[in-house]
């Protein structure tokens, strides 16, 4: 070898070193973005199953709790009283929110976790817990959580119906200030889970509340004041257009309307007749009531035992329940048949009584103020009417999945 030759071997063992160096330096970079994408796809991929196992448990809620009506979420796990993913038996008071972690286990789910290996957490809104129920649950029921990221609202608003039904987080890795303690459970922090909040959420620690909506802020994965990764579904996700074409929906709808008929039907036409019940909050025009649905019958008010024709009808109605808000009740308070409904064969019916269900609402209706306030809300064409002037009816004798948005009018004879 040529003194030359060997005074190029240095120089071309240094571009070598440092291109090695700067291939180093670059690959690094790049595992560390592929370990961070494949992070962040965990966590969205376990949001993605959270929210799915919570959607079919509110859809197939009638069908797992007998005598019970559509749409209902679980209670968090709140603590260790339940076992480890096991909703709360009882979560907080009547119509405020509750938070806790998910309940893995109640919806037939692993021990999901985020991206950074913690376990999710979990807000439901008043309206649509199961426990302790709130009065009234149905396809307009308004949702509690307002989603933000800081820049912009994350739900496009229309109405109060569109806001959160339910919250999923990712707590991702802790930040500065939050202690988090192993523990023998499978989710690590404290049991209880209003002790360990703040040291997995930075936005969401809203003391529980009815009030709405509730603020919650979507973090950014490498955020420094919040990480929070968030799903959500809303009264439209639950009540979407598979549910309400379901059959089992149908029936569940169906049964409702048919049995205020059937059991108004058979007080008025009992052995010794007398007025179907009278309406709530009744306006009169002419000999016709109109109304809400009555009130249940009380032993105490009444001061003697109820009769079996009032006990079929205080079971009507509570079957009714969650539903109320979607009725409107008129009574011939003469007893007579004054009413009048087209079923669209043409044929008008004579009724003493008229029940009047509102079908799904249609994308301009806002229903905010209630169905007494805004009857255009709820109800539609000659129906709006009708509803204040005794007018005929016209609608279907049946709720039909097909077409969600039709009245349904039941007649008492």
């Amino acid at each position: 070898m040529t003194p030359r030759q060997h005074g190029l071997i240095l120089p071309a063992l240094l571009v070598l070193l440092l291109i090695g160096s700067l291939a180093a330096v670059l690959g690094s970079g790049t595992l560390a973005r592929n370990v961070e994408t494949r992070r962040q796809a965990h966590t969205m991929a376990a949001l993605a199953q959270a929210r799915a196992a919570l959607i079919g448990y509110a859809q197939s809620y009638h069908l797992t709790h007998a005598g019970q009506s559509v749409g209902y979420l679980p209670c968090p796990d709140t603590d260790s009283s339940s076992g480890d993913g096991n909703a709360a038996p009882v979560c907080g008071s009547q119509d405020n929110f509750a938070i806790g972690r998910l309940p893995y286990r109640t919806l037939g789910l692993p021990p999901l976790r985020d991206g950074e290996g913690e376990c999710l957490w979990y807000a439901v809104a008043g309206a649509f817990k199961n426990n302790p129920k709130s009065d009234r649950l149905d396809w307009d029921s308004a949702g509690q959580f307002q989603i933000r990221d800081g820049q912009r609202n994350l739900i496009a608003v229309a109405f109060p119906d569109q806001w959160a039904a339910a919250v999923v987080f990712a707590p991702s890795r802790p930040l500065a200030g939050q202690l988090r303690s192993s523990s023998a459970r499978r989710c690590s922090g404290d049991a209880d889970a209003a002790a360990a909040l703040q040291a997995y959420l930075e936005g969401a620690t809203t003391a529980p509340s009815a009030l709405t909506p509730v603020l919650l802020m979507r973090g950014q994965p490498d955020g420094t004041a919040n990480n929070d990764r968030l799903a959500w579904i809303s009264a439209d996700d639950i009540f979407d257009a598979h549910l309400v074409a379901r059959s089992d929906f149908a029936s569940l709808i169906d049964g409702i309307n048919t049995g205020l008929r059937t059991t108004f039907t058979q007080m008025a036409t009992s052995p010794v007749p007398h007025l179907a019940p009278a309406p709530s909050d009744a306006s009169a025009t002419g000999v016709v009531d109109i109304g809400g649905l009555p009130a249940p019958y009380s032993a105490a008010a009444l001061e003697r035992p109820l009769t079996p024709d009032e006990s079929a009808v205080n079971g009507a109605l509570a079957a009714a329940a969650p539903w109320r808000d979607q009725y409107r009740y008129l009574r011939c308070g003469d007893g007579s048949a004054c009413l009048d409904w087209d079923d669209g064969s043409g044929i008008t019916k004579p009724c003493s009584a008229i029940i009047a269900f509102a079908g799904h609402r249609l994308p301009d209706q806002n229903r905010a103020d209630g169905i007494a306030a805004d009857p255009a809300a709820f109800f539609e064409g000659p129906n709006v009417q009708a509803l204040a002037l005794a007018a005929p009816f016209t609608g279907l004798a049946s709720y039909a999945g097909s077409q969600p948005t039709v009245d349904v009018i039941q007649c008492v004879p």
